[in-house]
């Protein structure tokens, strides 16, 4: 006599996916919470005027120089005419830094905060896992920094863009039209100014080496990031984590100008790696190739501090006294 199996159920979802898919909607969530908080957007704008305010003044004093004979109209005297592609290369830079310190406030804020606000007994009250929770907030921190970034290298393209640049142009003939002296964005292929028609590097290629210099300065804007919510894990007043956070990271900053702090902790602080990474993204505007094994020391510090600083601050959350 033949037994009939006992009918299955419907299978349930395997606990690592349905981990994944509570941590997508925590993102979510964070990520709401982020665009809905005032800090964020503010530092969105600020990084745009910031960066655009720059860059136009530069753009300005470029012009006054190009009108004094130095090089003629972008090209500071040198060999090489590259002065929008340094334009933007080197406003992104600076607006990113000064970015960067609203970003250290976010990251201290982004759990000390909930916090402050008696929030995580409420959350944590949820069918959830502290560490979902904490990914989450991670999550949501590196899409802020990717964010920044992008509004940064965007409003530096855009003012780059309106400088008049002299290019190598085909010869298409004496009957054919004159062709525009200058279009916007007036990025092409860099040239010598005392041969015009020699290209030292096309525009393809400066593109992609300074866009590869952009991805670099992701990891030093994202160690600065997971300081700051490291101290804003441990410590849980908002108020004294944002202090703490942004006082550490302008002092670490500022061993850049003692030159005896910079040759013994230059390297492990954040601005090496960020300074270094502009120096050569500026040498690929000129149409050199830039050697990025020179920022590999110091990306790899700043990765560290990424993956240190964020797993031990999800792991500090997972073990702390939580009293729901």
């Amino acid at each position: 006599m033949s037994s009939k199996a006992a009918p299955q159920g419907p299978r349930r979802p395997l606990p690592a996916l349905g981990s994944m898919r509570r941590v997508a909607r925590l993102t979510w969530v964070e990520v709401r919470k982020l665009v809905s908080h005032r800090l964020f957007p503010a530092t969105v704008i600020i990084t745009l005027v910031v960066t655009a305010g720059l860059g136009l003044a530069a753009r300005a004093l470029t012009a006054q120089m190009g009108r004094g004979g130095a090089g003629g109209p972008s090209g500071f005297g040198s060999g090489v005419s590259f002065s929008n592609y340094s334009l933007w290369v080197a406003t992104s830079t600076y607006g990113l830094q000064v970015a960067t310190i609203l970003l250290v406030a976010l990251g201290a804020m982004a759990m000390s905060m909930e916090a402050t606000g008696r929030t995580l007994n409420t959350v944590l009250a949820r069918p959830i896992r502290r560490v979902e929770f904490a990914l989450a907030k991670v999550l949501a921190l590196v899409f802020a920094s990717l964010v920044v970034l992008i509004a940064a290298a965007l409003a530096a393209y855009v003012v780059g863009g309106t400088v008049q640049e002299r290019h190598a142009r085909p010869f298409r003939g004496l009957d054919s039209p004159p062709e525009p002296s200058w279009t916007f964005p007036s990025y092409g292929d860099v040239v010598d100014p005392r041969y015009p028609d020699t290209v030292i590097a096309t525009r393809g290629e400066v593109m992609s080496e300074i866009l590869y210099g952009f991805c670099l300065l992701a990891v030093p804007v994202l160690a600065a990031v997971s300081l700051g919510f490291l101290l804003g894990t441990l410590i849980d007043s908002s108020g004294l984590a944002v202090g703490l956070s942004v006082g550490v990271f302008v002092t670490l900053e500022a061993t850049k100008f003692i030159p005896l702090l910079q040759e013994q902790v230059g390297r492990f602080t954040f601005n090496y790696p960020m300074t270094r990474i502009a120096a050569l993204m500026l040498d690929a505007g000129k149409g050199m190739v830039p050697r990025w094994d020179d920022a590999v020391a110091g990306v790899g510090v700043s990765a560290l501090y990424v993956a240190v600083g964020f797993l031990v601050s999800v792991v500090v959350f997972c073990r702390r006294d939580i009293t729901l």
